[in-house]
């Protein structure tokens, strides 16, 4: 299988530009008594005057996403409301699918389920989540032979991503992981397993790495000048190990785990609460695979500052740790960082430097995020070498 949910990342941004106009009578897309219906069950109240709908900016990285909109309207007393209407559509409708090799068709669409999601909102794992941890409120999931629309509450984020609010995210995520074991989970919540193997075998093998064997793509300027001497070295050389690494990861105990934990999908409100958005993926799967993306999302968009990365990433470990501990859970540190390891150089370190593809990104800004990536690239090296 050569795709999963980071072989297109960005593509998303990309259909949520074309997204239709603003319409204040809430345009074709949303049949008004729907919106209506919606609200009076979200809120109670049946006196909307108006409403209208608009895409929400947010980072996208699945082709099952057709819209992601904010629907908001104001009552008869002048008082607001806002939700977020998250409208999926199946892989083979994303303008990409034709892109993708037709012999590999099935397991996209395996991979890429459109109807995991509202599956894992309807589970019964969002009324027992533990600690702080919770989704966003689904008020309504609509269902349709090509389209499927999660209604849920607009949360608001409140706080910075500080290395504080990094390890509260990855604590919450050690509790998720540890308050079930794999069996409980299966039982419970019937979630199924995704195999970070395939992302391997397929994308790093087919595309990344012979993308990266080419001379030409080490002497490009912002490349060259972010990496170090042996960063193309250590790369194959750890591509060499990574069987044998994804071998031992059947000795690292699972549980549930989000599957996207890229900061851009946590959001922190006044409450105090950690909100999870996007459980498109979330799985059983090992100890620890969560981390990888909490440290690598905002180094891939060029948000965090590479002075910050070890910092950042001892929180993220000490934090997980710390919610492993809340739940019972003994893990030696040296699977858990394995495990993290692992993951985190499938995901992203053989990505890293592959920039190119993301949609305007001028000349500055493509020399500034490389060195991020570069430095993420290194860190993920240097840790998973430790691990071969």
């Amino acid at each position: 299988m050569i795709v999963n949910q980071d072989y297109f990342r960005g593509m998303d941004d990309a259909m949520l530009n074309t997204a239709p106009p603003v319409d204040r009578a809430g345009g074709e897309r949303f049949d008004p008594r729907r919106v209506l219906t919606v609200v009076e069950a979200a809120h109670g109240r049946t006196d909307t005057v108006d409403w209208d709908h608009a895409p929400v900016r947010h980072h996208v990285d699945n082709m099952t996403t057709h819209a992601l909109d904010r629907v908001q309207g104001r009552f008869a007393d002048g008082s607001q409301w806002s939700l977020i209407a998250k409208t999926l559509h199946p892989a083979s409708e994303s303008p990409y699918f034709e892109i993708i090799p037709e012999e590999h068709h099935a397991d996209t669409l395996a991979a890429l389920n459109w109807r995991d999601e509202p599956t894992v909102y309807r589970c019964g794992l969002a009324a027992r989540l533990p600690g702080v941890l919770r989704m966003p409120i689904v008020h309504a999931i609509d269902e349709s032979p090509t389209r499927i629309t999660i209604w849920m509450e607009d949360v608001a984020d409140s706080t910075a991503w500080d290395i504080a609010r990094y390890r509260r995210t990855a604590e919450a995520l050690g509790r998720l992981t540890g308050a079930w074991t794999a069996a409980q989970a299966r039982a419970q919540f019937a979630l199924g397993h995704r195999e970070i193997g395939d992302l391997f075998f397929g994308k790093v093998v087919n595309f990344d790495l012979q993308v990266q064997a080419d001379d030409a793509f080490w002497s490009q300027p912002h490349v060259a000048e972010a990496v170090d001497a042996h960063h193309r070295r250590d790369l194959f050389e750890l591509a060499a190990h990574i069987p044998a690494m994804l071998a031992r990861l059947e000795d690292v105990p699972r549980g549930v785990c989000h599957g996207d934990a890229c900061p851009g999908n946590f959001i922190e409100p006044a409450d105090g609460s950690v909100v999870a958005l996007d459980w498109a993926f979330g799985n059983i799967d090992a100890h620890a695979s969560d981390l990888g993306q909490l440290l690598a999302g905002r180094y891939e968009s060029g948000a965090a500052e590479v002075a910050d990365l070890e910092a950042i990433s001892r929180a993220i470990f000490e934090g997980y740790r710390s919610g492993l501990d809340a739940e019972g859970v003994a893990v030696e540190p040296s699977v858990l960082e394995r495990s993290w390891a692992t993951h985190l150089a499938i995901r992203s370190v053989f990505s890293a430097m592959m920039i190119d593809h993301l949609p305007g990104v001028d000349d500055d800004q493509r020399f500034e995020l490389a060195k991020r990536r570069a430095a993420l690239g290194r860190f993920g090296l240097d840790l998973a070498l430790q691990h071969v």
